[in-house]
């Protein structure tokens, strides 16, 4: 093979590897947890050490094993039931997306939190805003509706911020797909975005974003934030039986991917 020809078949072929790689680099799984092998894998195992999660059996998606969380009914909603785990890799763009199951008794009241993610140090809970500092996560609302619930750098505001559904998403006793796909912002621009979908179709969607306003590699994306309870600051967002009394409701959860991939 002469010199020239082998030229011409390695820029034929040398392309099309540079191209696959990307993708891959675009597409990189960095956590996958369907709760079948629980005490095996590191999430699972974190999570079912929470008093308020249990593994069930052959109840999943397909028949497999999910877990379930209880909602313990409190003075300012729900018990809180907040977990965060590493990811594989630090990315500016991911997609988190798992099945939830709400109880057919299930409680919606003023709404509560879904998971979500984060960077090195979040910021929730009217913590103050700082540079380096947000989070992503969903909620879910009256109606079974949701939202996106954005800690982002408007140093005015003391909660999250985000935009509802504009019709009911989530039936009690049935299985929804979720999904969140979240772009940060680049340097000097409000240009991040946050979608909600549910079951394939986009139900909210945050635009014009500014997430931080610090650049480094600990403002990137490296955390699930596992982050379910209603609430809320007082007994307006706590499940309550009849007589008022705060009551416990249950959601189950099944098939935790987060992938560096967004539409």
């Amino acid at each position: 093979m002469t010199r020239r020809v082998f030229l011409c078949i390695l820029l034929t072929f040398l392309p099309a590897r540079i191209l696959h790689a990307a993708d891959s680099a675009h597409n990189a799984v960095l956590l996958e947890e369907n709760f079948d092998s629980a005490h095996n894998n590191a999430f699972a195992a974190i999570a079912l050490k929470h008093k308020n999660i249990t593994l069930i059996k052959g109840t999943g998606t397909d028949g497999s094993n999910a877990i379930r969380v209880a909602y313990v009914g409190t003075k300012r909603g729900s018990e809180r039931v907040s977990l965060r785990y590493p990811l594989k890799q630090k990315v500016k763009q991911a997609s988190l997306s798992f099945d939830v199951r709400f109880a057919k008794d299930f409680q919606w009241t003023y709404g509560g939190k879904l998971h979500g993610l984060g960077p090195k140090h979040p910021v929730t809970g009217g913590k103050q805003r700082q540079a380096d500092r947000w989070s992503a996560r969903i909620t879910f609302q009256k109606e079974g509706r949701c939202a996106t619930y954005l800690y982002d750098q408007d140093r005015s505001k003391k909660w999250g911020v985000g935009n509802i559904s504009s019709a009911t998403v989530f039936t009690k006793g049935r299985w929804h797909h979720v999904e969140l796909q979240l772009k940060l912002n680049d340097p000097h621009k409000a240009n991040g975005s946050a979608r909600i979908f549910i079951d394939g179709k986009p139900v909210a969607v945050s635009e014009n974003i500014d997430f931080r306003q610090d650049y480094g590699s600990s403002t990137f994306i490296e955390q699930l934030l596992f982050s379910t309870f209603h609430g809320g600051s007082n007994t307006k967002w706590t499940p309550v039986n009849d007589k008022g009394e705060a009551i416990t409701v249950y959601a189950d959860f099944d098939n935790f991917l987060v992938t560096s991939q967004i539409q």
